[in-house]
This record gives structure tokens, sequence and C-alpha cells, in this order.
């Protein structure tokens, strides 16, 4: 009896320790676990910063390169391929804007001179242009096919609507961590159609009441005419450009005016030089075309020298906001159809430029 009760402590002695010695193995092992996964993430996350640097230096490049410079080779464009999204290899889009010059009453051409780049000015032409084939021209040519990206553009202006392009990188679908998506931000000036604009006739022109008209009006100096000097109560605004009859084929010439000129009160009178009249209208519209005016005008002519003449009454001088602009016959549908044939889009405006970055 004495051998057996012995032997059961021995037993319960042995089962004690091996229990122990399994929980400590348990325990052990769950403690180099946590270890273990401790370190990873310790070593994903530095992983992760290094990663993030150096996309954020590709951003930041980028950016800069879109910004600066006007693209390669020169007008890419108006590459005709990129109409129907045949991009070729050889183009490196940028968006920066060249200084362009006007001569006698033509269109603007641009400058050859890399010098004549102008500082945070992009060009909304090869905006579009890289919109309509973005991932051929950004995400492959430009990024190597490495990166995924987006592009927006919002106007200071709320007239005018946000542009954006390129992949939805905030899309949760897609699969992207926000902390592998480098966002930089630039304020840059936007051309839109002011390449379009042949006069402004109230940029940097007008002074208030003190504006002091400089350009000489042939009413002034014709007694058949009535003086366009200016009074108590009005000013006048004159000015001369010329226009070609084959020019009419191509473009449609248009008066383009902010809606506050339906309250400004101002009166104009278009004419030839050959052909004068004081036929005084209220200048009601926001946009006037002048096509038909020009046509029957030149109808045994190649070209006139035309003179426009706004009567402003100088406490309304700020209603008055107008340009005369020569629009591509084969966008002039698509503008009026889109809402953009408005004054705002023919005036350069502050936008910000924001670009995004991901790991593919």
């Amino acid at each position: 009896m004495i051998d057996e009760l012995n032997d059961l402590i021995r037993d319960k002695c042995g089962l004690l320790y091996s229990t122990e010695l399994l929980l400590s193995i348990l325990l052990l092992v769950f403690i180099i676990g946590i270890i273990a996964n401790l370190s990873d993430d310790l070593n994903e996350r530095i992983l992760d910063e290094e990663e993030f640097s150096s996309l954020e230096k590709i951003a930041v490049e980028t950016t800069d390169y879109l910004l600066s410079n006007p693209g390669n080779p020169e007008n890419w464009e108006d590459d005709e391929g990129l109409n129907s999204g045949i991009v070729s290899q050889n183009i490196i889009p940028g968006l920066a804007k060249k200084n362009k010059k006007i001569d006698n009453g033509e269109f603007y051409d641009e400058s050859a001179s890399d010098e004549m780049i102008m500082s945070n000015a992009i060009s909304y032409h090869k905006l579009m242009k890289v919109k309509n084939n973005y991932d051929s021209l950004v995400d492959v040519n430009l990024l190597n096919g490495s990166y995924r990206s987006s592009m927006s553009i919002y106007p200071l202006n709320s007239k005018i609507r946000p542009i954006l392009m390129g992949n939805d990188l905030e899309d949760s679908d897609d699969n992207v961590n926000d902390n592998n998506i480098v966002t930089v931000e630039r304020k840059v000036k936007c051309d839109f159609y002011s390449n379009f604009v042949v006069y402004d006739f109230n940029d940097l022109e007008l002074s208030g009441e003190d504006y002091d008209r400089e350009n000489l009006c042939n009413h002034d100096t014709n007694p058949n005419l009535e003086n366009h000097s200016n009074d108590v109560q009005s000013i006048w605004l004159c000015k001369n450009f010329r226009v070609y009859r084959n020019s009419l084929e191509d473009y449609d010439y248009c008066l383009i005016s902010d809606e506050s000129i339906k309250n400004s009160g101002t009166n104009w009178i278009l004419e030839s030089l050959n052909r004068t009249n004081e036929d005084e209208k209220l200048l009601n519209q926001e946009v006037i075309g002048l096509n038909s005016f020009f046509l029957e005008d030149m109808e045994n002519s190649s070209d006139e020298i035309y003179s426009i003449h706004f009567n402003l009454e100088k406490n309304r001088i700020n209603d008055f906001r107008t340009v005369l602009v020569a629009i591509p016959k084969n966008m002039t549908d698509d503008l009026m159809s889109n809402d953009e044939l408005n004054y705002d889009y023919f005036k350069v405006q502050d936008v910000r430029f924001i670009l995004k970055i991901g790991y593919k």
C-alpha cells in the first residue's frame, strides 16, 4: 500500500512538471512571435519611409519639369497623332508657355527662344492635349510606366470649371496606400483661350474717371462726325484693327463681354475707316458675332481697317469688361456647347496646379 502511494506521488509531480514546461514553451513562442512581428513592422516602416522619400523627389521633379519646360519636341502639342490617340514615344510633354508677340494685328506667334519661357504660366492648349492622352504622355512617356498619377487644375475664379485627369488615386478600390501617395501643389497662371484675344479693351487702360484716352480717333478729326472727346458723364474708348477677308473663312470674330455689361450702359460703334457712321448701339449682349458685318463690308476688298468705339458711363466703368476675339471655326461650336464662350475663359486666370503620384 505504501509503495503504491509513493508511485502516485511521483506520477503527480511528473504531470505538474510537464504542464509547467508546456506552458513555458507556449509563452516563449508567444513572446518570440511578438518580437518578430515588431521587427517586421519596424523594417516595413523604414522601407516605406525610403520609398516615400524617393516618391516625393519624383513628384517634385516631375512638377518642376511640367511647369518650367514647354516639352519636347518643340510644338509637340501640334502632333496630329494626338487628335486620334496615337502618341509617339518621343514626346515628353511640358506645359510651360512661351511669350508670344503680335504682328500687324494678326495672330500670336510663339517665340522660338527658350529664354522667352514665361514664369509660372501654363498653356491650356497643351493641358488639353495631355488630358486626352494622359496615360501615354504622362504615365508612360514621362514617368516610364513605373507610377500612377493624376493632375488637376482648380481655377481661383469659380466661374471656370476644374480640370481633372489621370488616375483616381483616392479610390479605395484601387488598393493604393495613402502613405504612398505624394501630392505637390503650385499656384500658376493658365492662359485658357486668351490667345484668341485680338484686343482686351479693359487691360490696364481704364483708371476710373481719370482715364485719359491716348489713341487717336477718326471721329475727332472728321468735321462730319461727332467728336469722341470725353465729357463730365462719359468717356470714349476707341481702337483700330485690321481684318483680312480670307481670315473670315477660318475664324469667328466676336465681342465677348462679362455678364455685368448688361448693367454698364455702354454704347458702341463698329465701322471701317472708309465707311464711317454714328450708329450707336447699346452693348447689352455677352456674345456678339461680327463676321456677317465684315463679310458685307469687305465684299469688294481683301482687307480693311476697322474702328470700334465704346462710350462708357463714368459711374459704371467697373461693369465694362469686353474683349474682341478671333476663334478658330472648328472650335466655336464646342465652346458654345461646353458653356465656355464667355468672358472669363478669355482671360489669363490664377489656378492651383496639383500633381499626385503613387506606386503601382
